[in-house]
């Protein structure tokens, strides 16, 4: 099946079980009439009680941001791709949607991570993320130097490509590539992780939640991005400051999702099978 046909499939669902569905404008050619109306997604946000990202984890990640300052919880259908955050796949999709609507749900809050701006003293911008923040050099050739203070105390002065500051629920995102650990999403704590650092000791830092890092700059050259999106130039002498985020959104799940499972599917972990073990050949 498609990822029209499976889109469709999701929304018949939502309109068998009572529920008026909305939609985007760009699914328009995909959704048809399966959509009883359309709207841009800030309005689509203000207005629904459930909002259903259709997609990946990225497209996940938009409908979270979009979802959090207003208390809206959000439903994860992974229509391809690793989806590491989301509810549903594309087997047996109709049924377990059904399921899921007639009460076989739970809902997960997970804790956002924000990013402030300070310029010449000012702040200037604000980013908030549910998997990661990232700091990383702009172009080739060159070390990016972060001088890190956590709750006012000086850490250490970084050199490396980038830094990733990550929410337990995204410890399985851009963190995990370069090394980091994989946290449990419900952990009160965040995650430091460099990208190619200069200096072999410089390890992932996991920091309490309530922890605030200050990164200075003094050499500028790099980029602020929020989950890969919202990019900021930054300048010499810009203060990049690091921490929980006030906003939390929660993501819904069927009563049976296991986190671990999921980690086991997608990362190819093995092992005996519990039923197994002890047996002897």
């Amino acid at each position: 099946m498609d990822k029209a046909a499976l889109m469709r499939t999701a929304a018949a669902v939502f309109v068998q079980a009572g529920w008026r569905t909305a939609a985007v404008p760009v699914l328009r050619p995909m959704l048809g009439k399966e959509a009883q109306s359309y709207a841009a997604p800030q309005a689509l946000a203000q207005r629904s009680s459930l909002l259903v990202s259709l997609g990946g984890d990225g497209t996940l990640l938009g409908a979270a941001r979009l979802a959090a300052p207003l208390g809206k919880p959000v439903l994860g259908i992974n229509l391809g791709g690793l989806g590491f955050v989301t509810a549903l796949g594309p087997v047996n999709l109709d049924e377990r949607l059904e399921a899921l609507l007639k009460g076989s749900c739970r809902l997960e809050e997970r804790r956002l991570v924000r990013a402030c701006l300070i310029r010449r003293g000012r702040q200037v911008a604000v980013l908030d993320a549910l998997n990661d923040l990232v700091l990383a050099r702009r172009g080739a050739g060159r070390l990016a130097v972060m001088d890190a203070s956590v709750n006012g105390r000086f850490l250490a002065s970084f050199r490396a490509d980038g830094l990733i500051f990550s929410s337990p629920t995204g410890s399985t995102a851009y963190a995990l590539s370069v090394g980091g650990p994989v946290l449990d999403p419900g952990s009160p704590v965040m995650l430091l992780t460099l990208v190619a650092p200069h200096t072999l000791g410089n390890r992932p830092l996991v920091l309490r939640e309530n922890a605030v890092l200050d990164l200075d700059l003094p050499d500028g050259g790099m980029e602020l991005a929020a989950d890969g999106k919202s990019v900021i130039q930054l300048r010499a002498g810009d203060r990049v400051r690091l921490q929980r985020s006030p906003f939390q959104v929660g993501l819904a799940y069927t009563s049976d999702h296991d986190p671990w499972a999921v980690l086991r599917d997608k990362l190819g972990w093995q092992g005996l099978v519990p039923a197994l073990r002890g047996r002897r050949a």
